[in-house]
């Protein structure tokens, strides 16, 4: 824990691990500081589960109530937005985002980024649709879910440019808040890559 970043362009500067509060860190976890190519720190929120033998590398952003299954690995400068899971296995590629709420399964290689709320499988990963299992557990009503799968339909559809729609969508539920996460997290991608659907499944 806090052992030099495994980064051959690491020269030594000061940098840091911050770990949050009431965190669950199990054996063989290895998590490495930061690098100036990041901003010299790697941060861990609050009441994250980090499972055997994780390792989250230098200049990792983990927000809160996050969990790391046992061996999930994140390459450097991986962001994990709160309430994410990461399966067994899975292995996340540098500077990929996973949005909050997203599961990735176990064995799962990603090296995209993931949405909020997606979940992805796979090798190399693909959305296989909404964590619907998730939200429910969460306490996310009917009627979001609903919205969500409509949203989620929308913007992986065929049909126009990803700009027309995500407009489309941003029109119909602008007041919708987890529509418009996935929305403003796809804008932000700017020209970053993002999980697809496989072989045009469109299923929610």
């Amino acid at each position: 824990m806090g052992n030099p970043p495994q980064d051959l362009k690491f020269g030594g500067e000061k940098s840091e691990l911050i770990i949050g509060d009431y965190n669950i860190i199990r054996e063989h976890v290895t998590m490495n500081p930061g690098t100036s190519g990041g901003g010299l720190v790697t941060k861990v929120g609050n009441n994250c589960l980090i499972m055997i033998g994780a390792h989250v590398a230098h200049d990792c952003i983990i927000g809160n109530n996050v969990i790391l299954a046992n061996n999930a690995s994140l390459a450097g400068h991986v962001v994990v937005n709160d309430y994410a899971i990461l399966g067994g296995l899975s292995g996340v590629h540098q500077f990929c985002r996973i949005g909050s709420h997203a599961m990735v399964g176990g064995l799962s290689a990603v090296e995209s980024d993931v949405i909020p709320y997606g979940s992805v499988i796979g090798n190399r990963a693909y959305l296989s649709g909404l964590n619907i299992v998730g939200l429910k557990r969460r306490g996310f009503t009917r009627e979001v879910i609903h919205d969500l799968r409509k949203a989620y339909r929308l913007l992986f559809a065929p049909e126009g440019t990803i700009q027309e729609r995500l407009k489309d969508v941003s029109d119909e539920f602008k007041n919708n808040e987890p529509v418009m996460d996935i929305v403003k997290f796809i804008e932000e991608s700017e020209n970053r890559a993002i999980c697809q659907p496989k072989n045009g499944n469109k299923n929610s």
